[in-house]
C-alpha cells in the first residue's frame, strides 16, 4: 500500500513538473526550435514529444495523411460502418427506426464514428477522456500560443486539434432543429480489447458503438 501511495504520489508530480516546463518555456520568449535548444533541459524538444504520444495514437480513415509517424497507417477504418442494429449499437431497434435518417444520413445502413483517438494505448475510443484531452490541448494552446508558434509547434497542434473536434462533431447527431439526438460516447468493447495486443492497423475485433441518446425528459441521457 505505502509503495502504491509513493507512485501515485511521484505520477502526481511528474504531471505537474510536465505543465510547469511548458509553462515555464512559454514564458521566456525563446526563438529556438526543438531540434536546435542546447541546453540540458530542452523544453522545447519535451512540448514537441509531448503532441507525439497523439500521432501514436490517432485512428481512423485518414491517418497516414495526417499524423507525422511513417509506421503508422489508417486503421479500424470499419468504425465507418456500423450496423444500424441493436447488435452493433446499444441503442434501441425502436429509436433507431425513429433516428435513422439522422444516425446514417447515406441511407446505406451503416453510422459513421471513424476517426479519432485511441485510448492510452488502448484501442478503444473512450469519449470521456477524450473530451478531456482535447480541452486540455485547446487550452494550452490558447493560453501559450507563442510558444507553440516559436517553436514550430503550431501546425502541428492545431492539426490534432482539428482531428479531435472534427471527430467529436461527427460523433454528435443533431436533428433539423439543431437539437443533439444520440452522441457516440465510446467505440470498441475494452474487455476484448485489453486481452489482445497487436498493432491497430491489423486489429479486426468487433467493435460496438455505445450512445447516449435524447429522450422525451431529457436532450440527452
Amino acid at each position: 500500500m505505502k509503495r502504491m501511495k509513493r507512485f501515485w504520489k511521484r505520477l502526481a508530480a511528474a504531471a505537474v513538473s510536465g505543465a510547469m516546463l511548458v509553462g515555464t518555456y512559454a514564458g521566456t520568449g525563446a526563438t529556438a526550435g526543438a531540434e536546435d535548444a542546447e541546453t540540458d533541459a530542452n523544453f522545447a524538444k519535451a512540448l514537441q514529444y509531448s503532441m507525439y504520444f497523439y500521432d501514436a495514437n490517432m485512428c481512423g480513415t485518414q491517418v497516414s495523411e495526417t499524423l507525422r509517424f511513417s509506421w503508422r497507417g489508417d486503421c479500424h477504418t470499419y468504425d465507418s460502418q456500423v450496423e444500424l442494429s441493436t447488435s452493433a449499437t446499444n441503442l434501441s431497434e425502436e429509436f433507431l427506426t425513429e433516428n435513422a435518417s439522422i444516425l446514417d444520413p447515406n441511407g446505406d445502413g451503416y453510422i459513421d464514428v471513424s476517426g479519432g483517438f485511441h485510448d492510452a494505448s488502448d484501442h478503444v475510443k473512450f469519449g470521456m477522456p477524450k473530451n478531456y484531452s482535447a480541452a486540455t490541448l485547446g487550452w494550452g494552446y490558447y493560453e501559450f500560443r507563442d510558444a507553440y508558434v516559436a517553436t514550430g509547434q503550431d501546425d502541428h497542434i492545431e492539426t490534432l486539434l482539428r482531428y479531435f473536434n472534427d471527430y467529436l462533431m461527427k460523433c454528435t447527431f443533431l436533428n433539423e432543429d439543431g437539437e443533439v439526438v444520440a452522441h457516440c460516447y465510446q467505440v470498441g468493447d475494452g474487455d476484448i480489447d485489453h486481452a489482445y495486443w497487436n498493432a491497430p492497423e491489423i486489429d479486426d475485433m468487433d467493435r460496438p458503438s455505445y450512445f447516449r441518446r435524447r429522450t422525451s425528459r431529457r436532450p440527452i441521457t
